[in-house]
């Protein structure tokens, strides 16, 4: 209210006139212009005072402080989606380089009109895929047979195998023509039955001699035509073969000659124990060990370890094998099928030995 002034009606009483009073003083109010110096700013301007923010120490800052300040207020957040970048493209590479199994067990599939059994083993031994093949009789009451066609086969016997993927599409097959034994008839010495023989793809196929000295496997081992990814995608496997059926296996086993290792007679001592006549131990269970070859004997075709086992490889087994295998003592890892069937490993090589358990 600066621009109104109170006066007492006392101190106007001169001025106006004689005043009348009802009841007690009475005070009159008159409007007079403002003729103080104070200004409007002066009056007022603390409004704009309340609305406007104080100046802070970081405005009045350096610019580039202020720059640099914001930079390290981001770098956490850099360094998050540098790593976050480095995961996405690091994490694939890993996957893509993890090593291949050295080796999968696809189990065993029947052939029953020939009533035998194969069971495979595929491994990757270096930059390529190889397999193992064992076919054996699956009824013991049908040895004879089995052997009278491992021997003497009656014609020319192909195996095939087919890997699968997890949807049942084949990853890669092999065929295998078995070779045929060169006739043995001028010769008494019925151990050649278990020499290892080449296919004409370079597979390897040998006899192997049961605990009565009768034929009781029959083991290929070879390359398969498979790729890394191929290998990597089997889960199964499927066997077809035209191995002579049981009928036929009952014909040809009276065709042979009486007294020959098609009847299971054991060789004579003529062989310089070669290791036909050794029986392979029939274990409990499989087992899966370690041992040392500390020696071998290539006349017998076995090789001995630390732990007090002998292995019967053959004479051309031993005599096949790698240079690293001819070190001794060698650390070995062996896994043996109840039969004494069994697979020798070492860490610096890629190759393995089939051998027989003998003791």
């Amino acid at each position: 209210m600066g621009n109104v002034v109170q006066i007492e009606a006392s101190e106007t009483a001169a001025s106006s006139g004689p005043q009348t009073h009802a009841s007690g003083a009475e005070r009159t109010y008159k409007v007079l212009p403002y003729t103080g110096g104070t200004s409007h700013q002066d009056l007022y301007g603390f409004r704009q005072s309340m609305t406007e923010p104080a100046p802070t120490e970081q405005a009045e800052a350096d610019p580039k402080a202020a720059k640099s300040n914001r930079a390290l207020a981001l770098l956490p957040v850099l360094i998050i989606l540098a790593v976050g970048v480095l995961a996405l493209v690091l994490i694939p590479k890993v996957t893509k380089s993890k090593a291949p199994p050295l080796y999968v067990d696809l189990g065993t599939q029947r052939f029953d009109s020939a009533a035998i059994g194969a069971r495979l083993i595929a491994r990757w031994e270096g930059s390529a895929a190889a397999y193992q093949l064992y076919i054996d009789p699956a009824d013991p009451q049908r040895a004879a047979g089995f052997q009278a066609v491992a021997v003497n086969p009656p014609h020319p016997i192909t195996v095939v195998i087919r890997l699968l993927d997890a949807t049942g599409v084949v990853a890669c097959q092999k065929e295998v023509l078995l070779p045929t034994p060169a006739p043995d008839n001028a010769s008494s010495d019925a151990s050649r039955a278990l020499v290892p023989m080449q296919t004409v793809g370079g597979d390897t196929v040998q006899n192997i001699a049961g605990p009565d000295g009768q034929i009781a496997e029959l083991t290929l081992t070879g390359g398969l035509p498979c790729t890394l990814k191929q290998y990597q995608s089997v889960t199964s496997w499927q066997f077809y073969t035209n191995f002579p059926s049981l009928d036929e296996q009952y014909d040809w086993l009276k065709h042979q000659p009486a007294g020959d290792v098609a009847n299971g007679r054991k060789s004579n001592s003529s062989d310089g124990g070669s290791g036909y006549s050794a029986r392979s131990q029939h274990l409990p269970a499989p087992i899966d060990d370690d041992d040392v070859i500390v020696g071998d004997n290539p006349v017998r075709g076995t090789i001995d370890t630390a732990g007090g086992r002998v292995f019967l490889v053959g004479v051309a087994g031993l005599r096949n094998r790698s240079a690293e295998w001819q070190v001794f003592p060698a650390a070995i890892h062996f896994r043996c099928e109840k039969t004494g069937a069994c697979v020798l490993t070492r860490v610096n090589s890629h190759t393995t030995l089939l051998a027989r358990l003998i003791k």
